[in-house]
């Protein structure tokens, strides 16, 4: 049976671990070429750590591994230039991009506005919402050209509203927002775009945020996270990084070829409580 994205090119970014990483090991055990982007260095401000170099090479050789390729690129969303640059590098190295996963984010200790820094706010919107147009910026004109494309955007629960959380739920209601008009503008041009908002997943960011808010509730961090598995996830499990990447991939596909301009919450039951 032939592997669902052979053939293929797939950008990622922030994929040097969490979402991104396990986002880029799936596509490539689907037969796609990747693209491992991420920024490889810590922000001022920012409470949990970037992806780092070393840490983006272990990703690329694990997909060689499975005798796949594989490029890692450093690359700044909040820059035009970084994209641009990484956009151009990815086509000169496979020729083409059939899809593009806009994942990289950044989370805080949990505040009320009030508290929230002009610096922290302005960092959690460049990264994520901006970050997200200026992907879409560079490599849509080539997917236009070419007449095809698959592009996921990464939303989230946060969409809803977080209690002390204003600039990441805002900023995730927008990418939401951006998904829909974006994909009204190159619909007819043979691209579906889509976004996938996780629940809650426990990535190295999950981890540091439960144990950041542990102290408040008296229990460990990975008990806080069981906790809130069993209480806001109607199935009461919880969701694997694995979960979110197999939602990426069917975006992806061909199975999902009349799937355009959608958010898939893959949440557990959270949206219904």
């Amino acid at each position: 049976m032939p592997l669902r994205f052979e053939g293929k090119v797939a950008v990622i970014t922030g994929a040097a671990h969490g979402l991104g990483a396990s986002h880029a090991l799936a596509f490539a055990r689907e037969g796609a070429r990747v693209a491992v982007t991420d920024i490889c260095q810590d922000l001022p401000h920012a409470r949990y750590a970037m992806g780092k170099r070393d840490e983006l090479n272990s990703v690329v050789e694990e997909i060689e591994a499975m005798g796949q390729q594989a490029i890692g690129l450093r690359c700044d969303v909040t820059k035009a230039d970084d994209v641009e640059n990484m956009v151009k590098k990815v086509i000169e190295e496979f020729g083409k991009i059939d899809i593009l996963v806009n994942n990289a984010g950044i989370a805080f200790v949990a505040m009320p506005v009030w508290e929230v820094t002009e610096e922290a706010w302005d960092l959690t919107v460049d990264i994520m919402l901006k970050g997200t147009f200026l992907c879409c910026k560079y490599v849509l004109p080539h997917m236009i050209e070419r007449r095809y494309g698959k592009i996921v955007n990464t939303g989230s629960i946060g969409s809803r509203g977080q209690r002390h959380n204003a600039p990441y739920s805002a900023v995730k209601a927008g990418i939401q927002a951006f998904t829909l008009a974006i994909a009204k503008d190159v619909g007819k041009y043979n691209i579906n775009v889509n976004c996938v908002a996780p629940g809650s997943v426990y990535t190295p960011m999950m981890q540091g945020a439960c144990e950041d808010a542990s102290r408040d509730f008296k229990m460990q961090g990975d008990q806080l996270y069981a906790f809130i598995c069993k209480q806001c996830h109607i199935l009461g499990r919880e969701i694997l990084a694995e979960d979110i990447s197999n939602s990426v991939l069917f975006l992806c596909s061909e199975e999902a070829r009349n799937v355009n301009g959608h958010v898939l919450f893959v949440d557990g039951g959270f949206q219904a409580i």
